[in-house]
């Protein structure tokens, strides 16, 4: 498999979008990491403890048959299936997915207990005087046959995290449950932030490209980001150059002005760029979704849950309103590319194209 490239100069850097994933030490699934790995260089998983190396995956599949054949109903909060099952997928997304937890040091990431209690009390409502609930801060395992362990927050305990790791590293938080808060965000729209503004753009847009996503093996996905990274780089750079372009349109707005400056950006400067891509290329010469793995509809409250708006406002009303299925059919070839690439969303059509080759 192709890895991805190593060295990067601080242009790179200026062009790469990250993201702390806020709602889980892992992705929610395959479709969510699916979309994750179109958009993002990078997602942070902070506190986590990720092995990689060191261990026989063959022993780490017989102690997860035992726990699942273990009789007994199991926490909501438990998620250890789920995460020890995560880590075949680990070396393989190295460098996508980012496990910033101290492997010498596994329990010392604790974020304030009085900030954990406001994000619990965010989310179920204030408790009667009195009663206090009970927080498991981590969760800690050992790897059958070897010194490796999976280590992770517990609910409470990552979401906390999770915000002050943002904070700390000014990486946009990315947050993909509808309803759960983020104490301390206020939901509007960020001004002057252009990797904030962008990456609204490059998740809506992404939405557009892939109305159906088929959801691609981690393997496939690293080869795809590794085979075109010149495309990816073209499709940030175009969501900077709109995140620019926004941003001097969001200068000094009130509140009541946001919803319409920010529809007349989207019909004057994005909707023509998409129809254009829609009118210049083809149909496919086979069926895209054909796959072995099922495909999901990308939901549309997937969102930059720290710094976009309400879901049902602006940019995702707006590009769902007036863009909706165009990309349903979308195909390029030949000269048609051209008009492609210098659109910036060339990136996108080589996403489907990828699918396509992959299709039984």
């Amino acid at each position: 498999m192709a890895k991805e490239e190593k060295i990067k100069s601080g242009v790179d850097d200026a062009l790469s979008l990250e993201a702390v994933y806020y709602t889980n030490p892992i992705p929610q699934n395959q479709a969510v990491l699916t979309i994750l790995g179109a958009v993002f260089d990078k997602v942070h998983f902070p506190g986590v403890c990720m092995p990689m190396q060191g261990f026989d995956q063959k022993e780490l599949e017989r102690e997860i048959k035992r726990i699942e054949d273990l009789k007994g109903n199991r926490r909501p909060d438990d998620i250890i299936l789920p995460m020890l099952k995560f880590i075949r997928h680990a070396k393989t997304l190295e460098g996508f997915c980012v496990f910033s937890g101290d492997y010498e040091k596994p329990f010392d990431y604790q974020p304030p207990p009085t900030m954990v209690r406001d994000i619990f009390d965010a989310i179920h409502g204030k408790q009667p005087d009195g009663w206090e609930p009970m927080f498991m801060t981590n969760h800690h395992k050992g790897i059958p046959g070897s010194d490796e362990h999976i280590t992770y927050p517990g609910t409470y305990h990552y979401l906390a995290g999770a915000i002050l790791e943002s904070a700390k590293t000014g990486i946009p938080l990315l947050n993909d449950i509808p309803g759960i808060p983020i104490p301390g965000i206020d939901g509007k729209m960020p001004a002057d932030d252009a990797k904030a503004l962008a990456t609204i753009i490059a998740i809506e847009c992404t939405k557009l490209a892939l109305p159906q996503l088929p959801m691609l093996r981690p393997e496939d996905l690293m080869e795809f980001r590794a085979e075109n990274a010149d495309a990816l780089r073209a499709f940030r750079r175009s969501m900077l150059r709109y995140a620019a372009d926004l941003n001097k349109k969001l200068s000094s707005l009130k509140a009541e002005e946001l919803e319409s400056k920010t529809t007349f950006f989207i019909q004057t400067e994005i909707v023509p760029v998409l129809d254009e891509l829609q009118a210049a290329i083809n149909a496919p010469a086979r069926a895209w979704w054909k796959r072995s793995i099922d495909f999901v509809r990308v939901i549309p409250e997937l969102a930059a849950g720290s710094f976009t708006m309400d879901p049902a406002t602006a940019i995702a009303k707006v590009l769902t309103t007036y863009a909706g299925q165009m990309f349903v059919e979308m195909s390029a070839k030949g000269d048609q590319r051209e008009a492609l690439k210098r659109a910036g969303l060339y990136y996108l059509l080589r996403l489907r194209a990828f699918q396509a080759e992959r299709a039984p």
